[in-house]
Parts: structure tokens; sequence; C-alpha cells
């Protein structure tokens, strides 16, 4: 089944070309596995069957190979489609195509590709992490001058209890000269 001939022209359209690439691989890879397994071979492990009644051995291989491609097959069409490969191999080559197309126009979505030079793309990649190293500088910023805010309202409060306490002070130093003099 895994050949392009084996799969209906509709399907060949949807699934796409690595999609079968991977059957027809899959296929042969098979193929040569159960081909290793040879009628004389089994023959030879069993001789006297062999020489007594032929046909049921060559019936016997026959089962047995065709248990062991169609078991491997559906294992593999298991996997195939576990992992969704189908889509996933048609999104690739729609992803190739599309590429493809931007380089046979020398275009891409945001402008001319083929003519920046390097300079310019390294810049435009600067310009993203200096971008994110200011918001993290500004949000330290932010952090610092709450921070000092915070501190310079706890220095107001002290040096207003300072001048009261040297008020205090000065009033109680005016007290004793004048009971001094």
């Amino acid at each position: 089944m895994a050949s392009s001939d084996a799969v209906p022209f509709e399907l060949q359209s949807i699934e796409g070309i690595r999609y079968h690439k991977l059957l027809s691989v899959l296929d042969r890879s098979l193929a040569s596995v159960v081909d290793t397994f040879k009628l004389e071979d089994l023959q030879s492990i069993f001789p006297d069957l062999a020489q007594e009644i032929p046909e049921k051995l060559v019936d016997s291989y026959e089962q047995i190979s065709s248990y062991l491609r169609n078991s491997a097959n559906a294992d593999f069409q298991a996997i195939l489609m576990q992992y969704d490969m189908a889509n996933k191999l048609a999104a690739l080559d729609k992803l190739v195509s599309e590429a493809a197309e931007r380089k046979t126009a020398s275009t891409s979505e945001h402008g001319l590709v083929s003519i920046m030079s390097p300079d310019a793309i390294n810049r435009g990649r600067s310009a993203a992490i200096k971008r994110v190293e200011l918001e993290r500088l500004e949000a330290k910023l932010a952090q610092l001058q709450q921070e000092n805010a915070v501190s310079l309202s706890a220095l107001a409060q002290k040096r207003d209890v300072l001048a009261d306490e040297r008020r205090k002070l000065e009033a109680t130093v005016g007290l004793v000269n004048k009971i001094a003099n």
C-alpha cells in the first residue's frame, strides 16, 4: 500500500510529497526485512516437512511472510497516525514551498530580505535585545525611585523629630541659663 501507485490520487495531493516518500521508504524497508525470510531457510529448518508435505510448508511460509508484512505495516501505520505524520509533513511541504516562493520573489512579509545587509540584520536583533534591556532598567529605576521616596519620607520625619528635640534642648538650655544668672 505504501507505494504512490497504491494510494488514490486525491490522497496524494492532500498528504503531500514527503509523506509519500516516507511511505515508500517504509515499504521498501519492510520488503527488504521480510524478503530476508526465505522459503529455503524454512525448508532447512524443517527438512522433514519440506520432503513430506512441501505444499503445506509453502503455504505456511506465505502465511508467515504475509503476517510479518501486514503486522509491521499496521504498526507503521499506527505510529504514523499517532504522531499525525500526514498533516505534519503536509505542513512542512507547505512551509518549504512558501519559502521557495519567497526566495524566488526575493521578498518576505516584512519587505525585501535579499537586499538586507548583515549589519542591518544584526542591528535589528540588537535593537530588540536593547529594548528588553531598556525595559528592565526602567523597571529597576522605578523601583529605586520608589525606595528613594520612602527613604526621603523617613528622613523628613527624622529631621522633624530632631528639630523638635533641638527646640526642647534650646529651651532647656535657655531655662538653665536664666536660672544660673
